[in-house]
């Protein structure tokens, strides 16, 4: 892995390190962002518990407080026969009795009214007996207590304020029924007057619950006999206290919050002032583990954000850092492969890298000098070969032997092999000439007709050649050996390589301002346009090749045109694969004519 590492480019290196470095402090921060914002949701999660418990205790404890109330306004002066009912049992004989039954009535009414929840009321008198009884429908008349209900004894029997409730399953109306029952005691002397007795539908009271309550949350009440009459769910009865009656009055407890040790759900505990009824919420976890599942994803996308924009940074500025020496690397690699030419860009700031280019530029520099030293060293050997060889063949000698076999040929009648020497002597005189090295458009194309002519022996009426200049223009000063090489390049690679075997080729000379555009014109095949690119390519391309001989093709026109005229002037290669190509030679126009030549 380490060498894997170490294989790297510096810019991977430099970034990787960056971020490598930048993610131990960023996961740490993570961390504590995510275990502060769980622990401020566990607060914010205690703190809305606390405020629905308070809510939902305040209105199942006013609740139960009204069914009192209503029951316990039997100590009211208007009702002071019904609690002498319930003492005294009833007396038919007793001329009062009517009214009795009256204030009963209203009792009663007064009770259902108040509360529109309840089914049915029964009163009981001091010795368990009923004395009467109110019904909301028909169908509740049937109920009654006996020794299928559970805690039927108890309820009628509880000690002094005490309340008791359950609920149970009627099989007479196949429903269940909440029961809530409270004693009526003498006030002064604590025995016992009666029981009201009120029956409550079990759905209602479900309303009544879950009017404060939001799922998951389970609502468990146990009475005071430890009996979980009412929950929403079963689930989490293990984890329920049973009811124990507390040190304190109720009145002065405030609700218990209790998180078990997993951190999974969150228990409150309460009492009922009015029921003696112990309340428990049980708040699962599970958008608790929602909203830690989402600070966990938000933590980490966060991060992730953090170190993708960390990571992007980091190379975009070493980017910039290593530039330079990616540059440098490339440069290295070009002159390398041969390629001395190259050079970077030096800005002006002080620092290593820019050092490092200035010492590269001029190293580059440096070898080129040695290379175009070692070149024109070269080249000048050549040179003084060609000059010795020139001095060896003395052009005199070689146009005064051509003269002798022209004579000779004249003498035998083949005037032909006559003028084929007497061009072939003109070239020869033309190329050793030893005097001025420029010449003129005149000169340069009388030796073109020179070669011409021969050429035109060699291939009869398959060459065909034009010649159209205007006469001004023939004493324009120009350098030697321009036309002949791109002619015979033309005669080369376009003779015989069309359908039509006959080759026209036309030259042409026109005046453009203070230059002279001299064209070669062929029909030929023309050149394919891949092979055409490559060759511009080539044509523009520097190179330090040492060539021999003169006549070495359009590369050496164009390099001498160059160097004797400057970098505007040279050839240009125009061709349309398969209708021809056209050769443009640009000189400067430059009226003076070369005496010597």
């Amino acid at each position: 892995m380490i060498k894997l590492f170490l294989n790297r480019s510096i810019k991977t290196k430099i970034v990787w390190i960056s971020v490598v470095v930048s993610m131990i402090p960023l996961i740490l921060l993570a961390f504590l962002f995510y275990k502060t914002s769980t622990q401020l949701l566990e607060k914010t999660m205690v703190r809305n518990a606390e405020q629905n418990t308070d809510y939902l205790t305040d209105y199942l404890d006013k609740y139960f407080s009204s069914l009192s109330y209503s029951a316990l306004q039997v100590y009211g002066e208007g009702y002071k026969s019904v609690y002498e009912l319930m003492e005294n049992g009833s007396d038919y004989n007793s001329a009062d009795m009517i009214n009795v039954r009256t204030s009963v009535k209203n009792y009663l009414r007064l009770m259902q009214s108040q509360n529109a929840d309840i089914v049915k009321i029964i009163l009981y008198g001091k010795n368990n007996t009923i004395q009467d009884s109110w019904s909301r429908a028909s169908l509740y008349d049937s109920l009654h207590l006996d020794k299928t209900v559970p805690h039927s004894d108890e309820i009628l029997n509880l000690p002094f304020q005490h309340t008791f409730m359950f609920t149970y399953n009627e099989q007479s109306l196949s429903q269940p029924l909440f029961v809530y029952g409270i004693t009526i005691y003498n006030p002064y002397y604590k025995d016992k007057i009666g029981t009201v007795l009120f029956y409550i539908q079990s759905k209602n009271l479900q309303k009544i619950v879950e009017k404060y309550n939001r799922t998951p949350n389970v609502i468990i009440m146990q009475n005071s006999n430890g009996e979980k009459f009412y929950q929403t769910n079963k689930d989490y009865d293990q984890n329920i206290n049973s009811y124990s009656v507390p040190y304190f009055p109720i009145s002065q407890l405030k609700p218990e919050m209790n998180i078990d040790n997993h951190h999974t759900e969150l228990i409150s505990t309460a009492y009922l002032d009015h029921g003696n009824i112990q309340l428990n919420i049980v708040y699962p976890s599970t958008e608790l583990n929602k909203n830690r599942k989402y600070m966990l994803n938000l933590t980490l996308l966060i991060l992730f954000v953090v170190i993708l924009f960390i990571y992007l940074f980091s190379l975009l500025s070493h980017q910039y850092i290593t530039k330079p020496i990616q540059l440098l690397g490339k440069s290295m690699k070009a002159v390398r492969n041969g390629n001395f030419s190259v050079a970077l860009k030096v800005n002006n700031r002080q620092d290593e890298l820019t050092e490092l280019s200035r010492n590269f530029n001029f190293m580059t520099q440096k070898i080129s000098e040695l290379i175009e030293s070692e070149y024109e060293t070269k080249l000048r050997n050549k040179e003084a070969q060609i000059i010795a060889l020139q001095t060896q063949i003395n052009p005199h000698f070689l146009y005064n032997t051509l003269q002798t076999i022209g004579g000779k040929a004249v003498l035998n009648g083949d005037y032909e092999i006559h003028d084929m020497c007497s061009a072939l002597g003109d070239m020869f005189r033309y190329s050793f000439y030893e005097g001025n090295k420029e010449s003129t458009l005149g000169l340069e194309l009388l030796h073109v007709n020179n070669y011409l002519y021969i050429q035109k022996i060699r291939f009869e009426e398959f060459l065909q050649t034009k010649i159209d200049v205007a006469e001004e223009l023939m004493d324009s000063q120009m350098i030697r050996f321009v036309l002949q090489p791109i002619i015979e390049n033309a005669i080369i690679h376009a003779l015989g390589k069309t359908v039509n075997t006959q080759l026209h080729i036309l030259v042409s000379a026109v005046r453009d301002a203070d230059d002279i555009i001299i064209a070669v014109n062929d029909d030929g095949p023309g050149i394919e346009p891949y092979f055409l690119w490559e060759l511009l390519k080539i044509l523009n391309q520097k190179t330090l090749s040492v060539y021999s001989g003169i006549s070495i093709g359009l590369k050496n026109v164009h390099e001498r045109l160059r160097m004797v005229y400057g970098p505007q002037y040279g050839i240009h290669i125009d061709s349309c694969y398969g209708q021809g190509t056209t050769v443009f030679i640009t000189i400067p126009y430059e009226k003076r004519g070369t005496e010597d030549v």
